[in-house]
């Protein structure tokens, strides 16, 4: 009996000890984004806490004459020269089989096959990408100005737990150093101009 009890609670410790699970995922705002071989959408993100990353509830459509995959991929650094951590790859059959009209903005699931941890003060970087051919017809299109983390029911995650965006340290620096060169260099900045 009192092993039973304690086992129950060391589960119970576990589960509760757990990182929590969040998604990427983005609303019905904004104008829509094409993505096929020449148009895609990106995010960076530095999580300013550990949590399980379970993948994407992204807004989409698809093109009325729509035909190959659709990639959710994530990788470890700021861009897709990382290393890939995890990809989900939907053929239209099954894009299109997570809602009742495909041709309608409605949220698809790009999920994970396990939840793969990201954590605290490191880059990731996620990319939506589709070798479909560049016709709107053809294309997919997400709604994407407005991205956020949220639970599995799109409530979104407060405070936000990742930075989106977040320029490396070298292009910080390149930047103040533009700023300087164009703050030096405008009018009335030189001894004797007149302002």
């Amino acid at each position: 009996m009192y092993l039973k009890l304690i086992t129950l609670l060391a589960t119970f410790a576990a589960m509760s000890a757990a990182a929590p699970i969040y998604y990427l995922a983005t609303d019905q705002t904004g104008a829509q984004t094409q993505i096929d071989v020449a148009h895609t959408s990106t995010w960076v993100m530095t999580p300013n806490t550990t949590f399980d990353f379970a993948g994407g509830l992204l807004t989409m459509k698809a093109g009325g004459s729509a035909t190959v995959v659709v990639t959710f991929s994530l990788y470890e650094g700021a861009d897709n020269t990382g290393s890939l951590i995890g990809s989900v790859i939907l053929t239209n059959a099954g894009f299109c089989g997570q809602v009742s009209n495909c041709s309608k903005f409605e949220t698809h699931q790009f999920l994970f096959l396990s939840p793969i941890e990201l954590t605290s003060g490191t880059t990731y970087f996620a990319a939506l990408t589709s070798l479909a051919v560049d016709t709107q017809s053809q294309a997919y299109f997400i709604k994407d100005s407005t991205s956020f983390v949220s639970d599995v029911f799109l409530a979104p995650i407060t405070p936000e737990p990742v930075d989106f965006g977040v320029p490396e340290p070298g292009t910080i620096a390149l930047m103040a150093i533009g700023l300087a060169l164009l703050y030096r260099h405008r009018p009335g900045s030189r001894p004797g101009a007149e302002a």
